[in-house]
């Protein structure tokens, strides 16, 4: 049973990767009091935590550009995909902000939009 500040959490992977020897459990720790999971960056701040998107260092701001020839809804999927992540996850209102301006970027970048600001 797991007690917090007794039970040591690298005992606690050892047995998770006991138990079936062909899935590897990896663990990623805290930094700078932030972690990544999945898509996003979890925050700790005081006595509250703050989301925002996470992006891996190899990720490319490429999408489907707007005079490829491929379908439209094939061209719209990634900003729909974007602009739903943004609204869906509790992100404040810098944050909110910053995921915007990075969308606006990557649009820019491939051609979605005619003008940058």
């Amino acid at each position: 049973m797991y007690k917090n500040g007794t039970t040591n959490i690298y005992d606690v992977l050892d047995i998770f990767n006991s138990i079936i020897p062909t899935m590897k459990f990896t663990m990623e720790d805290e930094k700078e009091s932030k972690i990544n999971f999945i898509d996003i960056t979890i925050s700790q701040e005081e006595n509250n935590i703050s989301f925002n998107i996470y992006r891996k260092p190899t990720t490319t701001d490429t999408i489907i550009p707007n005079d490829s020839c491929n379908p439209q809804e094939h061209k719209l999927a990634a900003i729909r995909y974007l602009t739903n992540r943004m609204e869906t996850y509790n992100l404040n209102v810098n944050n909110k902000e910053k995921e915007a301006n990075t969308i606006k970027q990557i649009l820019y970048n491939n051609k979605k939009i005619i003008s940058h600001h």
